[in-house]
């Protein structure tokens, strides 16, 4: 069980290493919450 967990932090840690990477890379969409509690959602380059 324990290499499972180990599996699974590495797997984290990576995605939240590349996540920001890829997206900065790309044109993505960043989206909110306002006060309205309506999602906002725009296309940022």
């Amino acid at each position: 069980m324990k290499t499972l967990l180990k599996t699974l932090t590495a797997a984290a840690v990576a995605a939240a290493v590349l996540v920001p990477a890829i997206a900065e890379a790309h044109p993505h969409r960043v989206c909110h919450f306002e006060h309205h509690h309506h999602k906002v959602c725009r296309m940022v380059r």
